[in-house]
Order: C-alpha cells, then structure tokens, then sequence
C-alpha cells in the first residue's frame, strides 16, 4: 500500500478532492490530508510565527510590518526558489501591476536590515541578479 500525503489550499479542494477520490477508487493509496500549512517556519537562528504574525532572531522578536512579514513568510516557504519581484508583489500585495520594483526592493532591503543588521547583503535573503530573490534556509 502507497501512502500519500496531501496539503491543500481552500482554493483546491474540490479538484483535489476528485483526484483523492479517484486515487482510492483504483488503487490501493491511503490519502491522508493535511488542511492547514505549518505553523512555525524554523531555520538556524530564525523562527517565523505565521499565526501570532512574529519572527524570532536568535530568540529576540523583531518588530515587522504587514509587507515585511508576509514577503518574509512567502520566502520561507519556498526556500532555495527564486521569484521576481512582479511574483512577490502579487502575492504579499494581492494585486498585480502597480509599483511592484520599488516596493518590493524597499520591503527586501529592510527585511535585511532587521535580520542580518551587521552584513545585510550576506542575511538569508539573496539577490539572484536579473531574476529575483532567494531564501537562504541556513547562513
């Protein structure tokens, strides 16, 4: 027997739901589903709280806006991934278009400051030149 495990979004449950129904329908899969994403994002030295809305430096809470927060947590959770600054404005800004270039660039070099305050450029946010930004999970 092959088991499967399943996160999903609100967004996906009814075509994720055929897919699980049809898994096992027909084959010998015991689908087990996961509702809700991890609660605390953890790498060295760093801590995301997604439902306090918090982030730990080293065990000291670091103050964080709203943009900041959520372009860190969106980061986190794709780490090692790339995604430009028109994908990161989209996701933590919920629109698209607008000034994504400067406000994206403006919530990264502050999310830097705050959690790398002695070498910004060397933190667990990196600039892949020409594409995007990456999360380092480990400095």
């Amino acid at each position: 027997m092959i088991n499967i495990l399943v996160t999903q979004s609100r967004e996906e449950d009814g075509i994720l739901q055929e897919v699980v129904d049809f898994l096992s329908s027909r084959t010998q899969c015991q689908v087990t589903h996961l509702t809700s994403s991890p609660q605390v994002l953890k790498f060295p030295g760093l801590e995301i709280h997604l439902n306090e809305q918090t982030v730990y430096r080293d065990g000291v809470l670091v103050p964080m806006t709203y943009h900041e927060l959520f372009t860190l947590a969106y980061l986190a959770s794709h780490p090692g991934w790339v995604f430009s600054k028109a994908q990161i404005y989209e996701a933590v800004w919920k629109e698209a278009g607008g000034n994504c270039e400067g406000a994206v660039t403006n919530i990264i070099s502050q999310l830097r400051h705050k959690l790398n305050p002695d070498n910004p450029k060397e933190g667990y946010i990196r600039t892949v030149v020409n594409s995007g930004y990456r999360f380092e999970g480990e400095l």
